[in-house]
Order: structure tokens, then sequence, then C-alpha cells
């Protein structure tokens, strides 16, 4: 059964259309990650969802009860903020304290429920801290406890890692994702890391200009991208245009406007057909020589190579088209050097154009 629904949700501020007849459901327990760069409509979505903007067009379901223009204090939403919004007058304890102090929460239950959230979160023991007192990962585990301590249907969270650093945003990913398998909440998170997405989410739900352009599993958003914005915004592409010359049983060849040839699977492909070829890094095989097998194999020349000390990024130059992969941490290439690759068929991600 779905948890949330959204039916042709339209948010308009004057002449900008924020979030375009969106259709999406979320299902019970899972997370759904809203994805895409500023401006495409992320943060308005979320914000329509837990009441805080009402949409032009449209209507929006928890369960099967229709919630379009209930107040958000009436959608049993827990909502997580980019910013926290911590009260910095209050302790720990009061910051948790305060929403079910206005639900008239008996104090005991009160006491009772902010313990049990505490240790979740593992913030034991900081009850009487204030915000000021607590590092940025505890500032934003405070603000995670404030939502759940009210034990809400669905959880919504607003680019919450935003403000932390690199390193610490990549281990409160791996908890967020733990806390909510661990209390099978509903959960919509908004972010533009593709990264977070990735390693969040049940399913993605990519959008961009309002619109929502692909909705599928982290698997399928990034091994089948449905067009060229969604190979280029998840994980890095290189792109490379080219044309059908020839259609054989399994395979079909295309040939770039310079002359290079490349064999793929034949898909749905038809003779004359344009099509986008999407080439990710760890997909361009470096050969040690110049190689027996001549399919998909090409001497390129390095465009630049920087040393990130795990590995090795290079720029490559085939033909017109420059290419993306990473090579093992050793010799740096310098500019200008001539490498054997091949683009094993299999591999290549086609789109049509």
């Amino acid at each position: 059964m779905p948890e949330v629904k959204l039916e042709r949700v339209t948010k308009r501020y004057g002449k900008v259309t924020a979030v375009d007849r969106l259709d999406l459901v979320v299902h019970d327990g899972e997370i759904l990650t809203l994805l895409g760069p500023s401006g495409c409509g992320k943060t308005t979505t979320l914000r329509c969802i837990a009441g805080f903007i009402v949409p032009d067009e449209g209507r929006i379901f928890l369960g099967e009860e229709e919630v379009t223009r209930l107040p958000p204090e009436q959608r049993d939403i827990g909502f997580v903020f980019q910013n926290y919004a911590l009260w910095p007058h209050m302790t720990v304890f009061q910051n948790l304290a305060f929403g079910l102090q206005l639900r008239r929460t008996p104090k005991e239950e009160i006491r009772e429920r902010v313990r049990e959230v505490l240790s979740l979160v593992r913030l034991s023991g900081m009850e009487d801290r204030y915000p000021r007192q607590l590092s940025g990962g505890q500032q934003q585990r405070v603000a995670l406890a404030r939502a759940l301590v009210l034990r809400p249907r669905v959880l919504l969270l607003d680019e919450p890692l935003s403000n932390l650093d690199a390193k610490l945003r990549e281990e409160m990913r791996f908890e967020i994702r733990e806390l909510q398998r661990q209390l099978g909440i509903t959960a919509i998170y908004v972010t533009h890391d593709q990264a977070e997405a990735l390693v969040l989410s049940d399913r993605i739900a990519v959008l961009n200009e309002g619109r929502l352009v692909q909705l599928g599993t982290p698997e399928e958003i990034y091994q089948r991208p449905a067009n060229r914005f969604v190979a280029g915004f998840i994980g890095l592409s290189s792109f490379i245009e080219a044309r059908v010359v020839e259609v054989e049983v399994e395979t079909a060849v295309l040939e770039t406007e310079d002359g290079i040839r490349l064999r793929v699977p034949r898909n749905a492909l038809a003779e004359g057909q344009a099509v986008t070829l999407a080439v990710r890094p760890e997909h361009v095989e470096v050969l040690e020589g110049s190689p027996a097998d001549p399919e998909n194999a090409f001497r390129v020349e390095v465009i630049r190579a920087a040393y990130l000390g795990d590995s090795i990024d290079c720029r490559l130059r085939l033909g017109k088209w420059e290419l993306r992969t990473q090579l093992p941490p050793g010799r740096v290439p310098p500019p200008g050097e001539a490498l054997w690759i091949r683009l094993p068929r299999e591999k290549l991600i086609l789109i049509p154009a």
C-alpha cells in the first residue's frame, strides 16, 4: 500500500513552474530520495508533502487520506531541516520535548520517549547540553531525534548532511540508513549529492526542471539511465555521439562523424538511427599494448592526469571525444602519452538521441 502518493502536483512561483505535474508513489517502509540539481523542485516537493506549501494543482495522500490542504501539525510527519533549526536557548532534552509538550503528552511519557530516542541516535547522557556545546554531527543527530520522538508516520529529510564535513557526511549516510531500516519508517530524503542517494535509497526519483525524469532503484538509475541528463548527473560519464551504420543479428556498428567505429549490442537499434554512448570511467579498459583483438580497441592520447592517492584520474582523447578513466596508483602518465584502451561493448550505455 502506498504511504505517500502525489497526483499531478504542480507549484508555480510567478512564471516559474517549480514542480510540474508530478506523479509519485512512496511505498510503506521504504526510503525514497528526491535527487536533482539546485532548482529542480525537490525541496518544493518535500515542503508540499509536509504542508508548508500548498500546491496550485494536484493532490497529496498519506495512505488513503487526502492531505493536500491539511496544515502540517495534522499530517503526522517528522521533518529534519537542512540547518537543523534547533532552539539555541533550549537544552537537548527541551528541544526534543517541545513537540510532545504541544501535544499535551504526560511528563513521564515525555521523559521515557526522549530517553529512548537519544539512545537510538547514540546521544545518551547529553540531555542537558545546549546546541552550541555539540559538534555538527551531534547537532544533526539531535535534529533527527527531535523528528523521531514524535513517532511520525513519515519522515522527511531536506539535505540534512549538507553542513557536515566530507568524512562525517559519509559516516552519517550509513547511520541514517541503518536507523531507517531499524525503525521501518517511511522516509523521503532530498539531496543533490549522488553518492548520498546511491547509499541511502531503496529507490531514487531524479528530478529536472520540476519534472520526474526517472524513477528506479540505485542500480537501475546508474546502469540504465533513461536519458543523457540522468547519465550525466548520476555518476561520471563521457559521451560519444554516433549513428548506426550496420545492424547484424546480435550486434550493431556505430560510427561517429570523425570516423570512429564501435560495435555494441543490437538492442532495438535501426540503421541510420542517431544514438549517444555514455561511457563510465570504470568501463574503460586500459591495455598493456596493441591488442590482438581489434574490437572496440583504440589508441588514445592522455590529455591530463591527476594523482588521487588510491587511483589516478585520467582524461583521454579519442578522436574529437574526451574519455575519463581511473588508473591504478603508480606512475602518472604525462600529457601527450599514447595508450591503448578497449570499450567493452556490453558495458556501453546506449541512449537514443
